[in-house]
């Protein structure tokens, strides 16, 4: 018999803005499906889960109906709604009456190895502990929870965000967790406060008490918190990929170059001399035109256009998205964008640091030296346009033909190449004179 699985799946996702806006943050397709699948799919082929219960928040019945009651997957599904975002205590609390003496719990954007959740449970019941938390490695363990260990190694607690130089180790606390029906009493003997750390605080009662463990964990993972977040995802789940898969309705042009670790799904079109490098995932529908380069680290949608002479390179882009003549680089695009010919994504900065975006009222590193831009739903550019390393562009938006943008462009904006930005003056060079001969014998050599 196996646990019940309990998916965190509500929240309003500010920090993924302008992405969240129109679209579950759990929604959003990479490889085809939406992330929660890749998820379902994990706990699936665990063996070790028999059931779910997704928690939503009181305007997500998109997630409702895409889900189910789980029959297509083969794990029946609850639901359970947590009307106002007061943390995780608050929606896990909702899942009271529906699970039994142990579960497990996850969040609904997470990318991880099927063996950790295996060896999750089979830690928190062979051991009969009443949590078992996962921890990995990581070098900045101050922006995390990290656990505290005594000198035989056991786990003592967890300290939240501590301070430069004064933490108890560099082991993060990651968003998974075993508990066993203890936690509820726990949960009653902890009030919410003012912070959101109420289930960290009721789960420190039950580490006290001597039954709580850990999980080292040094798999593939990856948790979607932030945009960018969404390009070291279909990163892992593109890793996945072992081989080239082309539907039997593809139709590939004899001139067209395909890498292994590709995938083409049904009904997709690729025209002469384009070349897709792997891995690289191509959704239903598609079409990859004449000249095309799509180089690895790229999931595309479905009912997309990739028109002559694109240049895509490590992106994430939605379903029915166009283009022509573009370059798009380390990118994350939506549904139903539309890029004018010339447009360009600027995916590095001229002193090579990592690329800033601003989130909220901060300015936040993406990590990385290359990242281009992030690009919700229902957008278009006009020809020539260049979005700047780490903007981003919010749904129903535009940016006029010639426009270098850069900063953030707010949804239903149009931002416009201005009059007086060129100007006018007497030509004194004689065109007409230029000779070309000397070129063209260069050319010709």
């Amino acid at each position: 018999m196996g646990v019940t699985a309990v998916i965190l799946a509500g929240g309003i996702g500010k920090r993924i803005a302008p992405l969240g806006i129109n679209k579950h943050k759990s929604m959003f397709r990479v490889l085809g499906k939406p992330l929660i699948f890749h998820l379902l799919d994990t706990l699936k082929q665990s063996g070790v889960v028999s059931n779910l219960v997704v928690i939503t928040g009181e305007h997500d019945q998109a997630l409702h109906d895409a889900l189910g009651d789980g029959s297509a997957l083969g794990l029946p599904i609850q639901y359970t709604v947590q009307e106002k975002p007061l943390g995780q205590a608050n929606a896990l609390l909702t899942t009271r009456e529906l699970v039994g003496e142990q579960f497990i719990v996850l969040n609904a954007n997470d990318v991880f190895d099927v063996s950790l959740v295996e060896e999750l449970v089979k830690l928190g019941s062979e051991h009969k502990l009443d949590v078992a938390l996962v921890g990995r490695e990581v070098d900045n363990p101050n922006k995390f929870g990290v656990m505290s260990f005594d000198a035989d190694g056991h786990l003592t607690g967890v300290v939240e965000k501590p301070p430069v130089g004064k933490e108890p180790s560099n082991v993060a606390v990651i968003g998974l967790y075993y508990f066993s029906s203890r936690i509820w009493e726990a949960l009653d003997a902890t009030p919410l406060g003012e912070t959101d750390d109420q289930l960290e605080r009721a789960y420190q009662k039950l580490i006290s008490a001597g039954s709580g463990g850990y999980l080292r964990y040094e798999g593939a993972f990856a948790s979607y918190k932030f945009p960018w977040d969404l390009l070291r995802i279909s990163d892992l789940l593109l890793q996945r990929i072992t081989e080239k898969r082309i539907a039997p309705s593809a139709r590939i042009a004899a001139s067209a170059v395909i890498d292994d670790r590709v995938i083409i799904d049904e009904n997709v079109r690729v025209f002469e001399h384009a070349v897709i490098r792997g891995p690289a995932y191509i959704g239903k529908n598609s079409i990859i035109g004449n000249n095309v380069m799509v180089r690895g680290g790229t999931s595309l949608g479905e009912n997309c256009v990739l028109g002559f002479s694109t240049e895509v390179s490590h992106c994430v882009i939605g379903d029915h998205t166009w283009t022509h003549m573009n370059f798009l680089g380390d990118s994350i695009i939506s549904d139903n964008c539309s890029f004018g010919a010339g447009t360009i994504t600027a995916n590095l900065r001229f002193d090579e640091a990592e690329v800033q975006v601003q989130v909220g009222d901060n300015r936040l590193s993406a990590g990385t030296s290359h990242f281009g831009m992030i690009m919700a739903e229902d957008c278009r550019t006009g020809c020539n346009a260049v979005l700047s390393p780490g903007v981003k562009i919010g749904p129903n938006s535009v940016v006029g033909a010639g426009v270098v943008l850069k900063e953030d462009l707010l949804p239903n904006k149009v931002a416009l190449q201005q009059k007086d930005a060129y100007r006018i003056v007497e030509n004194k060079v004689d065109v007409h004179a230029l000779s070309r001969e000397e070129r063209m014998k260069t050319l010709k050599k």
